[in-house]
């Protein structure tokens, strides 16, 4: 396959560079890594020599636990911190967490079968044919010597874990299970590099795809609704978040102030883990991070506090390649022809009886990237598509993630960004305590140039599936046969082919940015900001409820700062959890209206909706009435004009449009509709959230308050099945044609999770938090509800940082030395 123009990655040697011609970059100088084929019991590749990076003596760690089961885990140097991150992890975690590397090895089919809808097998065949295990080995070669002896440590903790635990193992749901193996720094690296990258979580739409039978018969999809699933997992669908950063200006104290309020998972592998880290003279920082990960994702230290939120950027590029008439594994480039590889890898699957063979499956790849197949974007006798990620190539999560807590000030905060530009695909929102506010979109993208950029525009116009893509999913499509569209390399920046860190958006205030998954544009409603890569999202564009929620919260338009407009944390925690619902704000009085003159048959619903006080609060009599009756709309219909509203977008009104009822006419008959399915659920019309809203922790549940993205609250808790979680011990069963509702109610499968206010006083810093879901996975421990009871009270916990509260809220000490180990 020709590797030109493409400025290799920092381990290869390079002597060109070049901003056009071939189009494949380190992109595909990775992948094209020989495949890896596994056997039964085979042996994986071996790693580095662990001893010489154990600090002399062994490791040795202390971990002190207080209230709600939070860590706060001491060490001299990172490798003992990591021993003991890992070993205090899996006391809570360790099944999500051996999961996990279960995945990022690509045994998945191996020890649980094929999977719903052949799910294992594809997600095996992307990480094998990906070849994810050599990209770590390339991660992990290039990371310092202090982040390398911190991976070892982390994967010894882990598995003294495992050891102390034999036999049972663990009291949790994974006890006796065969896949509870031992790691290695290379499993817990490829862990690492697979969250980074975007193809992976659309593995179904790589591994479904067929070349075409004969010139003019389309190649077969194995699972539509698969890949649909693939396209809401390229834009990490399920995972969202608000973050507020107050400034000087913003606060009563004139110090800094942070929400941090991500939306991610209620179980699986993708739930925060709380701690306090502390190496003394060099780190103490706390907050929380994704299982299985070293280090802190979120939090704060003595100088300043962050959070993220998941990016509106495109970190996928779409392309369309016009395949050769004669030879459908050929492609055009400029006036060139390029292959498409077909690349076979091999690996065990286990049946239903538990038999296990040798699954053979193929790939294909092309010079920009690997096929896909999705909804309208078949392979044919025509046409291809493919997908390149920016992220391949990104290995310095880990130790961006590390200099951003040994950070001392905002300042050495943004080199971290600069140094590394590593962040995947997330927003950092900050602040100081000498109250500065930051807003960065940090996450990677593709580096096209203006001409590229123009072409797409104008494309919208003229290529109907280049329009239904950004449309309706944001996705960019391009001409993969223009070598114009190929990404421009620079030289300057950490992984090739990216936008340089000073073309990234970045705005800095002493009032206050935010963020809530939409683009950088309104960041700060105050200092709107454009002219950045289409990839980093729309501008002067109609913005989520839930982002009009935020900004109107935050220009104190309900008074939650006081009468001063200026924040403290607790009148943050107010406005979060005051879960008022813009949508009830802009609609429901018009829809009243609408439903008083339409006759008797909506009486008494109409008389239901008068009385509901718009919020989504526990006891708010009505809610489920409106959540039914609005969730019948799409998702577009919430920022466009038509059916819903009727008042169009105005960019100087960003918060405020659109607005007022549409099609009374087609909301008077959804309205009917949701009375139906309240009716089909037994559910009296005045239902309130307490009835019907709940987390459910192995089959006990738990009223919780929230509501979703078409209700325009900004406490997000997003309803779903969660019964593929061994946690959850419900079955639940779809009521009539409601987009939520179930037999066991609105089941909470995603939202409001590691919720953090942070301020500053003389002292220092000062947070309170909650982890929604509580601390431990194990159904069996103290601390696998606590924290949800909290949070369906609405009540914030102090955090201790600060050694003199750490040591008067200690409840239990263990030392970890590994010479002890078994």
């Amino acid at each position: 396959m020709p590797l030109a123009n493409t400025r290799r990655p920092r381990y290869l040697k390079s002597s060109k560079r070049s901003s056009h011609g071939s189009p494949l970059a380190s992109f595909l100088l990775i992948l094209m890594l020989t495949p890896s084929v596994f056997a039964d019991n085979a042996e994986m590749p071996g790693d580095e020599s662990e001893t010489s990076l154990i600090p002399e003596g062994g490791y040795h760690v202390t971990i002190r636990k207080g209230p709600f089961g939070v860590p706060h885990i001491q060490a001299d140097d990172y490798g003992s911190l990591g021993y003991g991150e890992a070993f205090a992890a899996a006391n809570d975690h360790v099944c999500n967490m051996a999961l996990a590397l279960l995945q990022a090895r690509g045994e998945s089919s191996h020890y649980l079968g094929a999977g719903a809808n052949n799910s294992n097998i594809a997600l095996d065949a992307v990480v094998h044919g990906f070849n994810l295990r050599a990209q770590a080995e390339v991660a992990l070669a290039a990371q310092d010597e202090e982040t390398r002896r911190w991976l070892a440590g982390y994967s010894a903790g882990y598995n003294r874990y495992l050891k102390e635990h034999a036999g049972s193992r663990n009291s949790s749901w994974c006890s006796g299970a065969e896949w509870l193996r031992e790691a290695t720094p290379v499993d817990h690296m490829t862990r690492m590099v697979m969250v980074a990258q975007t193809l992976p979580r659309m593995s179904a739409a790589i591994a479904s795809v067929q070349p075409p039978t004969n010139a003019s018969e389309q190649a077969v999809n194995d699972s539509a609704t698969l890949q649909l699933a693939a396209l809401d997992a390229a834009s990490l669908e399920g995972m969202g978040s608000n973050g507020w950063a107050l400034g000087s200006e913003y606060t009563e104290n004139g110090r800094g102030m942070l929400l941090a309020n991500p939306h991610y998972p209620w179980y699986g592998d993708s739930r925060f883990w709380e701690k306090h880290l502390t190496i003394p003279g060099k780190l103490n920082i706390y907050g929380a991070h994704l299982l299985g990960s070293p280090g802190v994702s979120i939090g704060f230290n003595e100088a300043l506090g962050w959070t993220h939120t998941v990016s509106a950027s495109q970190r996928l590029v779409l392309y369309r390649l016009e395949l050769d008439p004669e030879n459908p594994l050929r492609y055009r480039y400029g006036d060139d022809w390029r292959e498409i590889e077909a690349r076979t890898v091999t690996f065990p699957l286990r049946d239903d009886s538990g038999e296990i063979t040798m699954h053979e499956h193929t790939i294909y790849v092309s010079d920009h990237g690997p096929l896909l197949s999705m909804p309208g974007m078949t392979w044919d006798s025509q046409y291809a598509y493919a997908a390149r990620d920016a992220n391949v190539g990104n290995h310095s999560l880990l130790a961006q993630w590390k200099a951003m807590g040994e950070a001392r000030s905002l300042d050495e905060f943004v080199d971290a960004h600069e140094k590394y530009n590593a962040m995947p695909w997330v927003n950092t929102i900050a602040t100081s305590a000498d109250g500065r506010a930051l807003y960065l979109d940090n996450s990677t993208v593709g580096n096209l140039s203006d001409a590229a950029q123009a072409q797409w525009k104008k494309s919208l116009k003229s290529d109907p599936l280049a329009a239904q893509l950004y449309g309706g999913r944001r996705m960019i499509l391009l001409n993969a046969s223009d070598p114009e569209n190929t990404w421009i390399e620079d030289d300057t920046v950490p992984v090739a082919g990216t936008v340089p860190f000073e073309e990234r958006p970045r705005i800095e205030r002493r009032d206050y940015v935010f963020n809530s998954n939409d683009s950088y544009w309104l960041s700060s409603p105050r200092q709107p900001t454009t002219g950045h890569s289409i990839l980093y999202g729309p501008t002067e564009s109609a913005r989520s409820l839930r982002t009009r929620m935020n900004v109107r919260m935050l220009e104190n338009d309900y008074g939650d700062a006081g009468d001063d407009g200026r924040f403290t944390i607790h009148e943050i925690q107010k406005a979060l959890f005051s879960n008022r619902g813009l949508t009830a704000e802009l609609l429901l009085p018009e829809l009243i209206d609408a439903c008083r003159a339409s006759g008797e048959a909506l009486q008494d619903a109409c008389d239901v909706l008068e009385a509901y006080d718009g919020s989504l609060n526990l006891d708010s009599p009505g809610a489920p009435l409106f959540r039914e009756w609005i969730t019948r709309y799409d998702r577009l219909d919430t920022v466009n004009t038509g059916k819903l509203f009727k008042d169009p977008f105005d960019a100087n009104q960003p918060a405020m449009t659109p607005a007022a009822l549409g099609d009374a006419a087609l909301a008077l008959e959804t309205l009917k509709e949701a009375v139906a399915v309240l009716s089909a659920a037994e559910l009296p019309l005045d239902a309130s959230l307490r009835d019907t809203q709940f987390a459910w922790r192995a089959a006990k549940a738990i009223p919780v308050h929230g509501g979703n993205g078409f209700e325009g609250v900004a406490n997000l808790q997003m309803a779903g099945n969660p019964a593929a979680s061994p946690i959850a011990g419900i079955q639940p069963v779809q009521v009539a044609d409601s987009r939520y509702l179930t037999d066991k109610g609105y089941p909470v499968v995603h939202g409001s999770s590691f919720i953090y206010t942070l301020g500053f006083d003389e002292k220092g810093p000062v947070a309170e938090a909650l982890l929604s879901y509580s601390q431990s996975g194990n159904p069996n421990s103290a601390h696998f509800r606590d924290q949800t009871a909290m949070y369906a009270k609405k009540q914030w916990r102090k955090v201790a940082f600060h050694e003199s509260d750490v040591a008067e809220s200690v409840l239990s000490v263990r030392v970890l030395r590994s010479s002890d180990s078994l």
